[in-house]
């Protein structure tokens, strides 16, 4: 009878621990991902006391870097943050512009002329952005971001005290917006797969294809290929092609992000390129994509995939409408810069 009694004691608070432990698990689940579940505010660009043209340009990526790469999230494999694919594919999307920027920076800005030598900085910045988003370990994605962002550190205090160059000609902020053109019809491509099939075809053109993060074909040495942000389907499947509905607010989230880089730079270029832009009377224009640009950070309770005209939503056309007006004022803007 005792013994009885022992193990039914036992097993009471056996049950009582193991429902504690996971009522435990459960609570500190849910409070990390909670403090985890943000996106970062737009923060103002400020013309330095010395004026030193790129310097505004690159603390912009650094700042925007910073903010990333303090809490990458997409690589996370054991943490609780692995259940939020919401910032994660936000911080997808910011990568994807911060690659086409640095790119450029590379290429062109930090040259005078294209047969200077590249700037080892900006350089061994991009070589760095461009590893694989998703590696957990040997090395963390978000140890070689961060290797970059202090590359791009030292490019910026090289900037200051003479040492290294930034070049704001229109030709080379054509360039830039050119890769930024790209990057949203890819973006806007994804976005527009959202509605169902009748309605877009009714409706919405054909959209432009999607293209990938940009590639360096110069640097077979890169250490880890970067994997595609976006992908492209056959051409005889792009008909049929619609986004399932559990994916729709993976690209809503990471059209945002990228949308987030793109107006933050803006502001840097307007500060940096004032002299082109005013030149090109193009100043106006540049503020005008900056406000339509900050429309695009909205946050919806769930992102919808409602039909045009129902009483739901649909967020992705939304943020596909903003976006679109953005890509054709940026279109007018290289337009004007090549006047």
């Amino acid at each position: 009878m005792a013994n009885e009694e022992k193990t039914s004691f036992f097993r009471s608070h056996c049950w009582k621990i193991i429902g504690l432990a996971a009522g435990f698990i459960l609570i500190f689940t849910i409070a990390v991902m909670l403090a985890n579940y943000r996106f970062p505010a737009f923060f103002e660009s400020q013309k330095p006391e010395k004026n030193i043209p790129g310097v505004v340009f690159t603390s912009s990526i650094i700042t925007i870097g910073g903010q990333m790469f303090d809490n990458w999230l997409p690589n996370d494999f054991l943490w609780p943050t692995i259940l939020l694919d919401n910032p994660q594919n936000f911080q997808i999307g910011q990568l994807l512009m911060l690659n086409y920027t640095v790119l450029r920076l590379r290429e062109n800005l930090s040259r005078l002329r294209s047969s200077d030598t590249m700037d080892p900085n900006c350089s061994e910045a991009y070589t760095l952005l461009s590893n694989d988003p998703y590696k957990w370990i040997l090395p963390s994605s978000e140890s070689r971001f961060k290797k970059a962002i202090a590359e791009l550190e030292t490019y910026r205090a090289n900037l200051e005290s003479g040492r290294a160059r930034f070049s704001p000609r229109a030709d080379n902020l054509t360039e830039l917006l050119v890769n930024y053109v790209s990057a949203l019809g890819a973006l806007n491509s994804e976005l527009a797969k959202a509605p169902k099939e009748l309605r877009l075809k009714s409706v919405y053109p054909a959209a432009p294809s999607p293209l990938p993060a940009p590639a360096d074909p110069t640097n077979a040495t890169a250490p880890d290929s970067p994997a595609p942000l976006l992908s492209d389907p056959a051409p005889e499947a792009k008909a049929q092609t619609q986004t399932p509905y559990r994916r729709v607010d993976d690209n809503f989230y990471r059209a945002q992000g990228a949308a987030y880089v793109l107006r933050q730079m803006l502001a840097a270029i307007r500060i940096d390129f004032i002299e082109i832009l005013e030149l090109k009377k193009a100043t106006e224009l540049v503020d005008d994509i900056i406000l339509t640009l900050d429309q695009s950070q909205f946050e919806p309770w769930v992102v919808l995939n409602g039909d045009i005209g129902s009483l739901t939503a649909n967020h992705s056309m939304e943020l596909h409408s903003i976006l679109e007006n953005s890509r054709q004022k940026i279109n007018n803007l290289i337009e004007m810069l090549s006047q």
